[in-house]
């Protein structure tokens, strides 16, 4: 038996023996009707409590059960989605994901955002194992079409951006 319930029996027993002690003193004239009214009243203030705290426990306790199973189920997600995204890296190449990972949120974010600003990327690591094994010349034949692609591809942007500019003037 838990100390819950040993403090709930001893409530219980020592509001029976009041109310017993009470009646004795009613049956043998000892004490006013108003004092009994009184004593009564804070008796079942006394007995609402107890049931109301007891309510309380209980619902806080199945309360306790639901938000640790769907803490269980929402860490369960979020292990599979972990998952998924080291799936992912390996699909796409990116087998030092654990190095990148340990570098920590904000410098990623930042990263990322560098990046997305100047529309590059950066090759995953296993590309880049195949391009440190290639021979030298395959190796500059390939930097020269990246450079191109890059090259073509910020020649496009700033081409964009006159035509905008061009379409501003003319407003």
């Amino acid at each position: 038996m838990d100390s819950l319930e040993r403090a709930n029996q001893r409530f219980e027993t020592a509001v029976k023996k009041l109310q017993q002690n009470l009646q004795y003193l009613a049956d043998h004239d000892k004490v006013s009707d108003r004092f009994l009214k009184m004593q009564n009243t804070i008796i079942r203030a006394l007995i609402d409590y107890h049931h109301e705290v007891n309510d309380t426990l209980q619902k806080m306790e199945e309360l306790g059960i639901e938000v640790s199973l769907k803490g269980a189920e929402e860490y369960q997600e979020l292990i599979e989605t972990k998952e998924k995204f080291e799936a992912l890296c390996i699909i796409h190449g990116i087998m030092d994901f654990q190095s990148w990972m340990v570098r920590g949120k904000s410098y990623l974010i930042d990263e990322a955002v560098e990046h997305h600003r100047n529309g590059e990327v950066q090759l995953p690591y296993s590309i880049m194992k195949l391009v440190w094994r290639m021979s030298e010349q395959d190796r500059d034949a390939f930097w020269r079409i990246i450079r191109k692609y890059t090259k073509d591809r910020w020649q496009m942007k700033i081409e964009e951006i006159l035509k905008s500019k061009s379409v501003y003037a003319r407003a």
